[in-house]
């Protein structure tokens, strides 16, 4: 991977543990400690990664200490695994090699806050993404101070921020980006998703098909591309399991980075387009038979140089079995995901900076590649979020 350098997202979740809290801990006729950021619900700030990480954690009373009021700082795991275990995500814990031992704030005497500062050296994530459960913990001086039982816990996640070397493709002839491996791949599933970025320097022509997967002789059809019939051809077309094509607007721009996410669900039938995290177009399809939805193979920049006349900058591929919410879009958009997540078919970040080979980083065998006449060049360093 081609990161040259690293940012930190912290997104502080509490929402799932901390629903329903009482007012009256606000105002209680005893004080009662709870961490600010738990009090305020879900919360993000951008930390530039600078020999680590320096988070703030503002721990507040209800009510003015009389006295010095010392309370410890925990580093729970088990809040992480409930969080991962309600919400169905995968966050991995942080080593506690990297984390304080014996950590405690203390709220001076006729104050009501006091700030601990968490320092994290910097580590290596290989595309996972990590967080740690901040947990008030006894009172070790002060008098018996209850903790908020709502309020006293706090789950931060960190994230790298997406920073890659990207391949710039255009055919020469008919060459395209295949994944492996060449036979039928057998893959049965009832819902699925498909993501990537994308970025294309023009729309001079219909049929730029960006990616050409399931199996068209099971009425399994994914075919995605820039442009039908039907002059300007700056839209997006999807044409899933024997759906004639669904058509976006006729607004995307050349030279301007897409994040494009397809899917598609058995339950309601339904294919979803969306475009950087926002839905633009939802229609019905008629699944097989059987119910299920083939996957035979997967190809990129499919439709040869007879209609893929444009260049497309490509990165993050990502092919789920499973349908991806748009809350899950848009929370992944800008970040890697894990690649071991059991639901990810393969997962291509086009990222290795040189050569004609995207790795799937899945493990499920799935690589993909081209010739070097596809690949016009790469370019490094580039950032998604706008930052």
């Amino acid at each position: 991977m081609n990161m040259k350098r690293f940012v930190f997202i912290i997104s502080a979740l509490s929402a799932l543990f901390l629903a329903g809290c009482n007012n009256a801990e606000y105002q209680p006729k005893n004080n009662i400690l709870y961490l600010s950021d738990a009090a305020q619900g879900t919360k993000s700030s951008t930390v530039e990664k600078s020999g680590g990480v320096d988070l703030p954690i503002l721990v507040r009373l209800a009510q003015k200490a009389t006295e010095d009021v010392e309370v410890k700082v925990n580093f729970n795991p088990a809040i992480l695994d409930q969080l991962n275990s309600a919400g169905g995500t995968d966050y991995l814990h942080v080593e506690e090699g990297l984390l304080p031992k014996d950590a405690s704030v203390t709220i001076p005497a006729g104050s009501v806050s006091a700030s601990y500062q968490l320092h994290i050296d910097d580590f290596e994530t290989n595309g996972a993404t990590y967080a740690i459960a901040v947990q008030l913990g006894d009172v070790v001086r002060g008098g018996d101070i209850p903790v908020s039982s709502q309020q006293g816990h706090y789950v931060y996640i960190l994230s790298e921020p997406l920073i890659v070397s990207v391949p710039v493709m255009q055919p020469a002839g008919s060459e395209m980006v295949t994944a492996a491996p060449a036979g039928d791949w057998g893959i049965q599933t009832e819902d699925w998703t498909i993501e990537a970025w994308v970025r294309m320097n023009g729309f001079s022509i219909n049929n730029q098909a960006l990616f050409d997967s399931g199996n068209r002789d099971k009425g399994c059809e994914i075919y995605i591309r820039f442009g039908d019939a039907n002059r300007p051809y700056n839209y997006l077309q999807a044409k899933i399991l024997g759906h004639n094509g669904m058509d976006s607007a006729r607004d995307f721009d050349p030279n301007k980075w897409y994040h494009l996410a397809i899917v598609c669900t058995k339950s309601d039938k339904t294919v979803r387009i969306y475009r950087n995290g926002e839905l633009i177009i939802s229609e019905g399809v008629t699944y097989p038979a059987d119910g299920i939805v083939h996957i035979s193979h997967l190809d990129m920049i499919s439709s040869s140089r007879q209609y893929f006349r444009n260049e497309c900058a490509m990165s993050q591929v990502r092919l789920w079995k499973v349908g991806r919410t748009q809350q899950e879009i848009q929370n992944n958009m800008y970040f890697s995901v894990n690649a071991k997540n059991p639901d990810l078919i393969a997962y291509w970040p086009m990222d290795e900076g040189e050569g004609t080979t995207f790795k799937d980083i899945t493990g499920n065998g799935h690589d993909a590649t081209t010739e070097s006449s596809l690949v016009r060049r790469w370019e490094h360093d580039i950032r998604f979020d706008g930052k």
